[in-house]
């Protein structure tokens, strides 16, 4: 495999992204008001570096299908969250789902650059 600098800096950026998430997720689960704030930021900080429209729908679909498993899958107790808001679901949770579907696809297209090096 061969890296770019331009391939590295953005697999440097994902990863970031991503593990900034889910620190904020591990260490503010128990505050939804703040966790969901700082989500926001963390995708507004992600749409500074990837703001194209698809980067966008995918956040958008991923904010909207994720939480819609997670309340059936709730609703039949398969699992459950510790500190619920709505329909068995924290307030941050679209947010979470939304941030990492984006990065998932990112990610994607980062490996395919690399691999078409």
């Amino acid at each position: 495999m061969h890296f770019t600098k331009k391939i590295e800096k953005e697999l440097i950026y994902e990863v970031a992204l991503f593990s900034f998430g889910i620190v904020l997720i591990f260490l503010l689960y128990e505050h939804n008001l703040i966790l969901t704030g700082s989500l926001i930021g963390a995708w507004l900080i992600g749409i500074i570096f990837w703001h194209k429209k698809h980067d966008i729908c995918f956040f958008v679909a991923g904010a909207v299908v994720g939480p819609i498993g997670e309340i059936v899958c709730i609703h039949f107790g398969v699992w459950q969250y510790a500190n619920p808001t709505f329909l068995g679901i924290p307030l941050w949770l679209p947010f979470a789902w939304g941030l990492a579907t984006m990065l998932v696809k990112r990610f994607a297209e980062t490996f395919v650059k690399i691999e078409m090096k």
